[in-house]
């Protein structure tokens, strides 16, 4: 879905959605090292935009590079799209849309477009990566001055952030103490800022989230009662943060595979942490 626009300049807005209201969607299939792109475009007669009006498609990541856009001719010949694109996060992917007069003035545009992934029996994601995929996808940036960050914005999926040149990616993804370490600092701290923070309150990726987590720890989220994070005083509710600490727990110990294995993120964490010995230097 895209989010809709206000009309503070006089822009007209463009709204994605399903159904009959639907004036452009973008679909997307993942392809070897390229990402296959599919747009399609109808807009409402109600916008009154000129037919020599251009449009223009836009691939970027939010905080993040963007593509060269696109054109998607003019608003009296327009239709079906398609085009390639490469070195951008299949995850993070978003598309913007532009209605350009002759003047380069924009008329009207879209933002953070969610394209729709089209399956593929070609692309199936491994199972040790599908946290990493699903419930928080991770970029490299040298944005960053820690070794690793959230980025979250409302109606956005959270990013993890990772410094670039340390190779923590590939440490994320491949050894379990890296993996716990993160998890658990972004995990509490994602929850924390959707329990608390007003912005996020109508977040339509909040519920996303928070579902996934607890789906993660075996459960039922439509089971599970979340408690407040204020009490009626304002002031913080100890309950809330004891759930936010049980429920990041129970997601990261509950079995998955990884590297053709079933195991338990935490119990494995905790088994190295105490097989691991370390020779004590002769403090003279």
């Amino acid at each position: 879905m895209t989010q809709v626009v206000s009309n503070r300049t006089g822009r007209e807005k463009i709204i994605t959605a399903e159904g009959e209201n639907t004036e452009f969607s973008v679909e997307v299939k993942k392809q070897k090292n390229l990402l296959r792109v599919r747009s399609s475009i109808k807009l409402s007669k109600d916008h009154n935009f000129k037919d020599y009006y251009k449009i223009f498609l836009q691939a970027y990541e939010s905080g993040g590079i963007a593509k060269e856009p696109w054109s998607l001719g003019t608003v009296g010949d327009t239709g079906e799209f398609e085009f390639s694109i490469d070195n951008i996060s299949y995850d993070t992917l978003l598309f913007r849309l532009k209605i350009i007069d002759s003047s380069n003035f924009v008329k009207g545009y879209a933002e953070e477009i969610r394209p729709n992934v089209e399956s593929s029996g070609k692309d199936k994601r491994s199972n040790d990566s599908e946290i990493s995929n699903t419930l928080l996808p991770i970029r490299e940036t040298d944005k960053i001055s820690l070794p690793f960050a959230v980025e979250m914005s409302p109606d956005s999926k959270p990013i993890l952030l990772v410094k670039s040149k340390l190779n923590l990616k590939e440490q994320f993804k491949h050894d379990i103490k890296t993996k716990v370490f993160i998890y658990t600092s972004v995990i509490k701290q994602i929850l924390t800022i959707y329990l608390s923070d007003n912005n996020f309150k109508n977040c339509y990726e909040k519920k996303r989230f928070i579902n996934k987590v607890i789906s993660n720890t075996g459960t039922d989220p439509d089971l599970v009662e979340i408690p407040n994070y204020f009490d009626e005083n304002n002031n913080i509710n100890q309950e809330a943060l004891d759930w936010i600490d049980n429920i990041t727990s129970e997601c990261l110990n509950n079995p998955v595979e990884f590297k053709g294995k079933k195991i338990n993120y935490i119990t494995v964490f905790e088994k190295y942490c105490r097989e691991e010995r370390f020779d004590e230097e002769d403090e003279d």
